[in-house]
């Protein structure tokens, strides 16, 4: 287990570039403020970069891409990477019906499996950090749980009736089955916050798997989580412990 939550790690100035999708969401646009903070190069595709804040939008060293990520061929996918020591993705579907129930089912999925094409067409000198954003309803394929009889039979019926829940295990299938660990290009680390709240960066713990039931979460901050991954951008350190696992990430418990 390791502990973490002050802003040390994230306000230490780091020369990476940083390429983010799933940008203007809750988490992602918290995100991009860390990395910038931190004094890093960042590019985001957003389908509408008017939702960032204009102080991120116009920041110098932020370059934002009017796209829908799923959209970009790969020959432009290739350029949007070129030169990015870190993908992160955010993506998530919208809650409602149609977001839930409509096109894209594998927006998640989709989009992983493009950006990391993207990042071996080029090649790079230097394996390229990918984070993706999931979810800690999706397992950890090396260890096992020990999830509850009640847990496992809700994430089967998530599995077969939601497909958000469906796509979020499949990208994570993807890093960890199609990417592996001996890709020369590409190392990779899949974040599993709890059950997210909005609330500013405070002590979290990172574990490598659940301690709750799935009705029984522990809050996270989206600030955490943000905290967390960029953390990871520029840790050498954080990155080798983490790098090809699924780090939970939940909030400390308050000691009286």
């Amino acid at each position: 287990m390791s502990k973490l939550g002050n802003n040390t790690v994230a306000r230490r100035s780091i020369a990476t570039t940083t390429l983010v999708v799933g940008a203007t969401g809750a988490t992602g646009s918290l995100l991009l403020e860390q990395l910038l903070f931190a004094g890093g190069q960042v590019r985001a595709i957003a389908r509408s970069p008017e939702k960032l804040k204009d102080e991120v939008r116009s920041h110098p060293n932020m370059k934002v891409i009017r796209a829908s990520v799923l959209d970009i061929p790969d020959a432009e996918m290739r350029e949007h990477v070129r030169g990015c020591s870190a993908v992160v993705s955010c993506l998530g579907h919208v809650m409602d019906f149609k977001g839930v129930y409509g096109a894209p089912k594998l927006l998640c999925t989709d989009a992983v499996c493009h950006l990391c094409r993207a990042i071996e067409g080029n090649a790079p000198a230097d394996p390229v950090r990918f984070i993706l954003m999931n979810t800690v309803g999706a397992a950890n394929p090396d260890i096992d749980a020990q999830r509850t009889l009640f847990d496992r039979v809700v994430l089967a019926l998530l599995r077969r009736a939601i497909p958000p829940h469906r796509d979020n295990e499949n990208a994570l299938q993807h890093l960890h089955q199609d990417v592996g660990t001996s890709n020369q290009y590409i190392e990779w680390c899949a974040v599993r916050p709890d059950s997210l709240t909005n609330s500013e960066v405070s002590q979290y713990e990172i574990l490598p798997s659940p301690v709750t039931g799935i009705f029984s979460g522990r809050p996270t901050a989206r600030a955490n989580v943000a905290h967390f991954m960029a953390a990871l951008v520029s840790g050498t350190a954080l990155w080798q412990q983490w790098k090809f696992q699924t780090p939970v990430v939940m909030n400390a418990i308050e000691q009286n």
